[in-house]
């Protein structure tokens, strides 16, 4: 079996005869073959997906690490439900090509046709329990989950409504909430390289006698009416380990 790496790669470069443009050339997904983004999609693992979006990301020599949390909800009597992660956040390396990687990184959100989700929909709605409505209602569930449902990834739609197991037909805020927990990880990914990397943390060194001699001063004529112990408290606690940045300050020789 091809690394998960590998096969994203080759399903987003073949090419495509429609537009002349291969899919995957700088994560371009035009309307023409958005639909077989989806399809190739949707035949994945939400989980395996992820894992690819980063590995797509290194192709591009852009490092991505997901920051998780774990959630342990309860049920309306205090029962304890099954835990799940989220995704709070995601750091990204300073260095490669992060224009390239956010343009590829967007098509793992690519959402599947609405046809298709309608028909997901009614083959959920075949096996699990649910009340009987009238023709018109039970249409207007299928748009209305369905024009929903298309705002989350081919491969996140279809593994919440196929892949997962209900006792009664799910209602929207269930859908919802899986369907956000899935799809965390990938917006984080992209929110991190649309933000860029965090600047570098600046370079920081113990003072000098003259800093400490200046800051020493200041606070001296601030607080004239604090005793000496107290202003030399001060500025012993401003000053710990290394907390001073740039080039040392000279020139300071204090009060004349």
């Amino acid at each position: 079996m091809k690394p998960i790496g590998s096969q994203i790669t080759t399903a987003l470069s073949k090419p495509n005869f429609e537009t002349g443009t291969p899919h995957g050339e700088h994560g371009l997904v035009t309307l023409a073959n958005s639909e077989k983004v989806a399809d190739w999609l949707s035949r994945q693992q939400p989980e395996d997906m992820n894992q690819a979006a980063v590995s797509r990301s290194s192709s591009h020599g852009v490092g991505l690490r997901v920051r998780y949390e774990g959630r342990y909800p309860s049920g309306p009597n205090g029962e304890r439900l099954p835990s799940y992660m989220v995704a709070v956040g995601c750091d990204i390396s300073p260095n490669g090509n992060h224009e390239a990687a956010l343009a590829d990184l967007r098509n793992f959100m690519t959402p599947a046709p609405m046809r298709k989700i309608e028909e997901w929909i009614a083959r959920l709605s075949v096996i699990c329990a649910k009340r009987k409505d009238d023709s018109f209602s039970e249409e207007l569930r299928v748009v209305e989950y369905a024009s929903r449902l298309a705002r989350y990834p081919a491969d996140i739609a279809k593994y919440v409504l196929l892949h997962q197991s209900y006792q009664f037909f799910p209602t929207w805020a269930e859908l919802e909430a899986r369907c956000e927990a899935l799809t965390g990880p990938r917006r984080r990914m992209i929110a991190a390289l649309e933000r860029g990397p965090e600047p570098p943390e600046p370079k920081r060194r113990p003072p000098t006698e003259e800093e400490k001699a200046r800051i020493q001063s200041l606070i001296d004529e601030m607080f004239p009416h604090r005793s000496a112990e107290e202003r030399k408290a001060g500025l012993d606690e401003v000053l710990k380990g290394d907390c001073m940045t740039g080039e040392p300050m000279t020139g300071f020789r204090g009060q004349e």
